[in-house]
């Protein structure tokens, strides 16, 4: 299912976001959220937000939360992913260009985690991974003809990771929830670990994780053989 959250297809308030969130963990059984949006991590984003405690329910409930890392690359005054992105346990996805570029207005990762204080470590540190954002073309308002257009942004990555994700929940998903068939933090752990192991390294990632490119790129084909992995799957 899709949201705009208000008529005017704008995420608007916070309180709407963590309706949306909710409406999707509680009547739609959502296996995935995808979040392209975010707000600036500043002390006026408070940690303890109406979006943040409805991701934190979502991902207590066994759904994975996957959100823009922000196109804040450029703001000297910006020193981490946006919010909720930055939650442990969401996927923060960066952007990259058409050549396998970092896109310079991709939000970049603290090393340490606002919420908790301490030290962000594997698989957990921000962004996890980078996917395409830049001139994507796709659908758009239908007050244009044709109602297509080029979009950029940690956005426009968000959606192709969430739509990989969701593969793989549909090849390895009872699998992956075990015999009680319910996601618990390890389980979801076990998917954010094979995504960093599979990413694609770059030049920046030879350390293991870069601020912006997280552990590289999404490789879809190689996310989903390291799950089948980790699980010990013939």
């Amino acid at each position: 299912m899709a949201l705009a959250l208000g008529p005017e297809g704008r995420s608007g308030q916070a309180d709407r976001v963590a309706q949306a969130i909710r409406w999707c963990r509680i009547t739609q059984n959502a296996d995935i959220i995808s979040l392209s949006l975010g707000g600036d991590p500043s002390e006026s984003m408070a940690f303890r937000s109406e979006t943040v405690e409805a991701v934190t329910e979502a991902l207590d409930a066994g759904i994975f939360v996957v959100a823009a890392a922000g196109n804040n690359g450029m703001r000297s005054s910006v020193d981490d992913v946006s919010v909720p992105a930055s939650l442990v346990g969401v996927i923060a996805v960066g952007a990259s260009t058409s050549k396998g570029g970092i896109w310079l207005n991709s939000s970049k990762g603290s090393e340490t985690d606002p919420h908790s204080g301490l030290d962000r470590v594997f698989p957990n540190q921000k962004p996890e991974v980078t996917a395409p954002g830049v001139r994507m073309f796709s659908t758009a308002s239908t007050s244009i003809s044709p109602p297509y257009a080029y979009s950029t942004g940690t956005s426009d990555s968000t959606v192709l990771v969430a739509g990989a994700l969701a593969l793989i929940l549909e090849l390895y998903g009872d699998a992956i929830r075990g015999e009680d068939g319910i996601l618990d933090a390890d389980e979801m752990s076990l998917v954010k670990r094979a995504l960093a192991t599979s990413a694609l390294a770059g030049e920046e990632t030879d350390s293991g994780h870069h601020q912006k490119r997280g552990y590289g790129d999404l490789n879809a084909v190689s996310w989903a053989e390291q799950v089948a992995f980790e699980l010990n799957l013939d």
